[in-house]
């Protein structure tokens, strides 16, 4: 079979399309169209209801926009770059780490190291192959004015930062007890300096994030990583293996358990939204490649036309972001554990409230209130007072049963919209007979069930055909309707786009009260009473093989 060219095909029937199109468009930026978010949603939501599923889960919903602060305590406002260089003939920007990489060529983040690899191998412009400019570090994060003396804000370049700033609401929320998870699909903006491959790496983009966190003492999931079946893992090591999650913990070659485990939800969720389960492995980061949070990071990486992309990257991110947190903000963002009690003597320091008043009279207000503000001498009446004296200090018992720690982090982390790319490209085929294409996937995440068609658009078919539309969807069925053109052509319309069965008004219905019944890839053809529509729908009950 050949491969189709989804992009086009993606255009002309309204999956996703370049934005702003008839002002020539913006690179990296894609809208979704009736039928791309359609599907975009329902793979959303099955990831909510697979993720959810595991019951110590919560949703979060935050703002794009970002400040400055938090930023610059996740390290995203100094570390967010990457290296550019500019022709200087045609003044096309690359990033350098995609001129080498194209050529086979060792990648390292070093402005010096990149500056040399371009020189000693002489690489041009891929463009016009003219004489590349010096290597510049190229700013990814997108800067919003917030208005006259004010910090400015930034559109997020990930989801994840707000569900740090907020931890100690949903520790609460789950009643203080680890290990919990916090959920979010949103945004995130990066200035790419080219963005490319359609769905690929865009400006704007789409993530399904999860945040989940743990006692580092007790660093384990609720449920054990998956023995059911196999994945494919490339080590940094170089060694490979085809190895179940679980094996893969027990075995060390994935040293956490949650980290494991996420590994295996996440190859659940790709095979049921019908990404080819021999496409897809785990490579794990090399040192040098690892975010500046992360200890270990294992990416979840789709075989397509282009190669191999990464769309889900699965981090430890240890305690790094609460940590930057506390320590920039001053905030309790910790978590308690239970310790074995014990007894300790603590210092109480009072204020001599008595004292004061006594000494200073009138002047009693000036010395409470730098005392209160932790001043060792306050001045008055231009003497200079030592507070000491004016403390009284007390030793009481108390007992100690809870101590604090900060939480780690294993963030799964999901490109949608590179999900999406990997699922047309591995399942937009074309058939060899008749050189129509066809989307397969599943009804799951088809945008429709099922598409109503009359035979003709007249004799009563179409008028039968709309009470049948009418009552599928008062049902509650994904369901579209279609009078326009052949019916061979507009079979071939809905298989493009991947809706699964397409329901025929023939003029046998108007005697018997049935349709036909065609599947998207057996294209097989059954009669059905219309009041069972639903259930053969629903039930998938064709498992033929795809032709």
């Amino acid at each position: 079979m050949n491969d189709p060219d989804q992009e086009e095909i993606s255009k002309r029937r309204g999956i996703y399309l370049p934005s702003f199109l008839i002002y020539g468009g913006v690179s990296g930026l894609y809208d979704y169209g009736p039928y791309g978010s359609r599907i975009k949603d329902n793979v959303i939501r099955i990831w909510k209801d697979m993720m959810l599923s595991e019951g110590n889960v919560a949703e979060y919903d935050g703002t794009s926009l970002t400040q400055i602060s938090v930023l610059k305590a996740s390290g995203h406002y100094d570390r967010f770059f990457d290296y550019s260089t500019e022709c200087e003939n045609c003044h096309t920007k690359f990033r350098v780490d995609d001129l080498l990489e194209k050529r086979n060529i060792e990648v390292r983040l070093d402005q010096d190291y990149l500056t040399r690899a371009l020189k000693e191998d002489n690489i041009k412009c891929d463009k016009c192959g003219g004489e590349l400019g010096e290597v510049k570090i190229h700013k990814l994060m997108f800067q919003v004015e917030q208005g006259q003396n004010s910090d400015p804000l930034f559109l997020r370049p990930e989801t994840a930062q707000g569900i740090f700033v907020n931890f100690k609401e949903y520790y609460r929320f789950f009643r203080e007890k680890l290990p919990f998870a916090i959920i979010q699909v949103g945004r995130g903006y990066r200035n790419e300096i080219s963005p490319r491959k359609a769905l690929y790496r865009l400006r704007e983009f789409n993530m399904m994030e999860c945040e989940s966190f743990f006692d580092p003492e007790n660093e384990r999931w609720v449920n054990e990583p998956p023995d059911s079946f196999k994945v494919k893992m490339a080590a940094n090591t170089g060694e490979e293996f085809f190895i179940s999650p679980r094996e893969a913990y027990e075995r060390q070659i994935v040293k956490s358990q949650p980290l494991a485990y996420f590994i295996g939800k996440s190859f659940q969720f790709y095979v049921r939204i019908g990404l080819d389960p021999d496409r897809i492995r785990y490579r794990q980061h090399k040192k040098d490649e690892l975010s500046h949070y992360s200890s270990d990071t294992w990416d979840a990486e789709a075989l397509t036309s282009t190669g191999w992309i990464e769309i889900t990257g699965i981090a430890h991110r240890g305690t790094y972001d609460l940590s930057r947190h506390i320590e920039t903000s001053g905030k309790d963002l910790y978590a308690q554990r239970v310790i074995p009690s014990r007894k300790v003597m603590e210092e109480v320091v009072e204020i001599d409230y008595g004292l004061i008043k006594k000494k200073f009279v009138n002047d009693a207000p000036a010395v409470i209130s730098a005392l209160k503000n932790n001043q060792d001498f306050v001045t008055i009446k231009g003497e200079k007072i030592k507070l000491a004296e004016f403390l009284i200090k007390s030793h009481v018992e108390k007992i100690i049963d809870r101590e604090n720690f900060i939480p780690t982090v294993i963030e799964p982390s999901f490109g949608l919209d590179r999900i999406i790319y990997s699922l047309f490209d591995q399942n937009f085929t074309t058939r060899a007979e008749s050189g129509f294409n066809v989307l397969r996937i599943p009804s799951e995440i088809s945008p429709y069930e099922a598409v109503v068609l009359p035979l003709m658009p007249n004799d009563s078919l179409d008028k039968v055909a709309r009470e049948v539309f009418s009552q599928l969807l008062a049902k509650g069925g994904r369901v579209l309707y279609d009078e326009s053109g052949s019916i061979g052509k507009r079979y071939a319309r809905y298989d493009e786009v991947g809706i699964v069965y397409g329901i025929t008004i023939d003029y046998d219905t108007l005697k018997d009260n049935t349709v036909t019944l065609r599947h998207r890839d057996t294209r097989e053809q059954i009669r059905i009473p219309i009041k069972e529509i639903m259930n053969y729908v629903r039930s998938s009950p064709w498992n033929g093989k795809k032709n």
